[in-house]
């Protein structure tokens, strides 16, 4: 009955998630026409880098999730006009973070187009990645105290998560710190939209709200992780080569360690100073069983994300919500 996602057709994750929000479609163009009319500052060259921002693609899958959980819980009727808010709010503070990100990176291209900073300068994406952030703010001012109060606590979070990075650079650390930073950066984010709709949902309770907030932190974090694995096959480990040590490095050292063999460890720690030894620690992780490791610790996540959903209503929406986490954990088989 709720057979969403047919596996034998694209494997591109893009067009898998328009496949399975395809229940959603309506909403999800009606919150494209609420994010333009948000965004217009009424100057034109603020306008144009929005608006070029917004139209180079990204998948929405932040504010998907909020809707299609909402829709989940009242059985599909309606995603109010403050949720809506609030599912704006967190696509903004979203492609805020990318923008300043960019800049901190100096990445040229992003979504296979040219990143802000580099074509319109750093001033302007650091300025215009601040407005968006103040128009988010906007929206959510107008759900209320208790939405500024939830994501302003996320904002310190994804600060501290930013912060907790750049120190741990080229450091070998544990499983359970790259988990608190990978949920202070991402799943977070993920969290508090889902969680703050489902807050001012009527008759809402907190088994509701503990779902929530379950599904969307297990899943952000399942996200985080399945990108960083992504990393190492689609761009050529660039994490690694900027010092970040991600889930499949972690695994991998610890087995060489159990060896008594600190070859990786080593060349981490030592900065990866040459081409030679970046390639070596490549060749390392991947003739270890890190990657399959990392796959294994997403799926984990994956299935916490799930099992949060025992109270939600069986229904078209709820299965879209399993799909989504089952095959975000499998897109890198």
């Amino acid at each position: 009955m709720f057979d969403l996602l047919n596996k034998k057709q694209s494997n591109n994750y893009s067009e898998k998630l328009d496949q399975l929000f395809q229940p959603i479609k309506t909403d999800l163009c009606s919150l494209e026409s609420f994010l333009n009319e948000s965004l217009a500052s009424g100057n034109a060259d603020l306008d144009k880098i929005t608006s070029y921002v917004f139209k180079s693609g990204g998948k929405r899958l932040r504010p998907a999730i909020i809707i299609v959980f909402i829709k989940a819980l009242n059985q599909g009727k309606y995603v109010s006009e403050e949720q809506f808010s609030i599912a704006q709010a967190v696509e903004m503070i979203h492609t805020a973070t990318l923008l300043h990100d960019d800049v901190i990176d100096e990445a040229e291209t992003r979504r296979g187009v040219m990143t802000v900073w580099k074509k319109w300068g750093t001033k302007s994406a650091i300025i215009t990645g601040d407005y968006i952030l103040s128009r988010a703010l906007n929206k959510l001012v107008k759900v209320g105290s208790i939405a500024v109060e939830m994501f302003s606590s996320v904002l310190n979070e994804l600060c501290i998560g930013e912060i907790l990075q750049e120190n741990q650079k080229f450091k070998v650390i544990t499983v359970d710190e790259y988990i608190n930073k990978s949920e202070r950066k991402t799943a977070q984010l993920f969290m508090v939209g889902v969680e703050c709709a489902a807050s001012i949902m009527p008759n809402t309770n907190n088994l509701i709200i503990k779902a929530a907030r379950g599904y969307s932190l297990n899943f952000g974090t399942a996200f985080q992780i399945i990108d960083d694995i992504l990393n190492f096959k689609n761009s050529k480990a660039s994490d690694l080569k900027d010092g970040i040590v991600t889930a499949p490095v972690i695994f991998a050292v610890e087995e060489y360690a159990q060896k008594g063999d600190f070859t990786l460890k080593n060349l981490v720690e030592n900065g990866l100073k040459s081409d030679k030894d970046f390639k070596h620690a490549i060749k390392l992780v991947l003739a270890s069983r890190g990657m399959e490791k990392a796959r294994d610790l997403a799926d984990e996540y994956a299935q916490r994300a799930i099992s949060s959903l025992d109270v939600v209503p069986d229904n078209l929406y709820r299965h879209i919500l399993i799909d989504l986490a089952n095959y975000t954990a499998e897109r890198v088989l």
